[in-house]
Parts: C-alpha cells; sequence; structure tokens
C-alpha cells in the first residue's frame, strides 16, 4: 500500500514535470510567437511607411518632372518666338539695305543734278540782272501809265537779285512775273482815275484811257480837258474836245460798263503805220 502511494506520488510528481515541462514549452512558443507577430508587425509598419515615403516621393518627382515638362515647353516656345523675330530681322534688314542702296544711287543722281543746277545757276543769274535792266529801261522808255506801280516792281526785283536766302528758282520766277504783267498790259484796256502834271505846271485830277501801249489819254472830270500822250515828245498834248464823247466811251468800255464797240481816236503817225 504504501509502494503504491508512493508510486502514485512518483508518477504524479512525474506527470506535474512534464505538464510543467510543456505549459513551459507552450508559454516558450507563445512569447516567440508573440515576439514575431511585434517583429514582423513592425516589419510591416516599416514597410508601409517606406512605401508611403517613396509613393509621396514619386508624386514630388512627378511635379518636378512636369514643372520641368512646362518649363522645357515654355522656353522651346520662347526660342521659336526668338528665331521669328530674327528672321523677321533678317528680312527687314535685307530690304532696308536695298532702300540704303537705292537711296546711294539717288543720291548720287541728286548730286548731280546740284551740280548741274549750280553751273545753271552761274549761267542763269547775270541773264535775270540782263532782264532786270532790260525790263527797267522798257518802263522808263514806255507809255507812262501806272508808272509808280511799275517802277516799284522793278525795284523789288532788284532787291530780290541781292537777297542770299531767296533761291535762283524764285528769283526767275519773279523775273517772269514781272514781263508777263508788263505783257498784258499790250493786249488790254484800262480806265483808271489818277493824277497828271501838265506841261504848263498844273497838277489834275483826271481819268486815265489806257488802250493797249498804243495810246494813253486822260479826260478831266469836268470833261473840259482832253490828252493824248505823245512818245515822240515824251510830254501831254491836248486833243480836239470832239473826241470827249469817244473818250467817254472808251472807258465805259474798259471799265466794263459799256459792251466793246468801234471808236475813231487820234493816234501818232507811227502808231498808225504799226
Amino acid at each position: 500500500m504504501r509502494m503504491t502511494i508512493e508510486k502514485f506520488k512518483s508518477a504524479k510528481d512525474h506527470n506535474l514535470g512534464a505538464l510543467s515541462f510543456i505549459t513551459l514549452c507552450m508559454v516558450t512558443i507563445l512569447f516567440f510567437a508573440l515576439t514575431s507577430n511585434m517583429a514582423f508587425g513592425q516589419v510591416l509598419e516599416s514597410n508601409k511607411k517606406e512605401v508611403l515615403l517613396a509613393q509621396a516621393g514619386g508624386a514630388k518627382a512627378q511635379d518636378r518632372i512636369n514643372t520641368i515638362d512646362d518649363e522645357t515647353a515654355k522656353l522651346e516656345s520662347e526660342y521659336k518666338a526668338v528665331l521669328q523675330q530674327l528672321e523677321t530681322l533678317r528680312i527687314y534688314n535685307n530690304q532696308l539695305r536695298e532702300l540704303i542702296d537705292a537711296q546711294k544711287a539717288e543720291m548720287i543722281i541728286v548730286q548731280r543734278d546740284i551740280d548741274r543746277v549750280t553751273t545753271i545757276d552761274r549761267e542763269v543769274v547775270p541773264l535775270m540782272l540782263k532782264m532786270v535792266d532790260g525790263i527797267d529801261q522798257f518802263v522808263e522808255l514806255d507809255v507812262p501809265f501806272l508808272i509808280d506801280e511799275r517802277r516799284k516792281r522793278i525795284s523789288n526785283l532788284k532787291a530780290l537779285m541781292q537777297r542770299a536766302d531767296a533761291s535762283p528758282a524764285e528769283k526767275f520766277r519773279k523775273v517772269l512775273e514781272a514781263y508777263q504783267i508788263e505783257n498784258e498790259y499790250g493786249r488790254t484796256i484800262e480806265g483808271i482815275r489818277g493824277n497828271v502834271n501838265t506841261s504848263d505846271g498844273r497838277q489834275l485830277t483826271v481819268d486815265f484811257l489806257r488802250i493797249g501801249r498804243v495810246a494813253l489819254y486822260y479826260k478831266t472830270l469836268d470833261d473840259s480837258e482832253i490828252a493824248r500822250w505823245n512818245s515822240d515828245s515824251k510830254s501831254w498834248e491836248e486833243i480836239d474836245s470832239s473826241f470827249v464823247s469817244p473818250i467817254k466811251q472808251a472807258l465805259s468800255i474798259a471799265r466794263e460798263q459799256a459792251a466793246p464797240d468801234l471808236l475813231l481816236l487820234p493816234l501818232d503817225a507811227a502808231e498808225n503805220v504799226q
């Protein structure tokens, strides 16, 4: 009986030892399992963070790539624009070069013309001076109508010839204008009122009648006296009072107060021949 109990105790102790060993093994296994799970979780969490970091880095890299792409496209567009500007400038420069060449050729022609004009000026100026002297002498020898006005025109011409700021063209134009005015006097009739100094020293207010350069008459305002210019004697000579009516009619025609008509007026013998 004692042995049985001892055997039972021994078996019990053996079983308890086995149970303790098993428990220890299970605890050890559980510990390692828990430890492994924790380590795996940490590794997983670390890998997850690395993946997230990698994704964030990839997004930033993509943004950077997109930015570089945009900048590259912008630079390419600007480069093309600069190339277009350069091409435009090249075409413009070529056009300017052609224009400058044309202007240089034109300048050569203009310079030749200037040289030619200078030569012409040297020839024309003496001619104009002779023309002014000629018209001056002509006015002094001509029938004395509008004498003050005509002398003033000649005086202005002489002053113009001495002006350095007046071009030869302007001077020549004025000389021709004076000749044209004098020439026009020979083809018109005119009736004007003015003063005359008679041969006996009187000064009268009269109506002058000019018929071209053929004849010049005057009539006093009261019709009491009429006279004509004698080109030979260079003086006024009275004419018969019978010519008062024709002279009055001629004055009306000259002033466009009457229609043109044939009139009988006294002329010099030489003028009659002409």
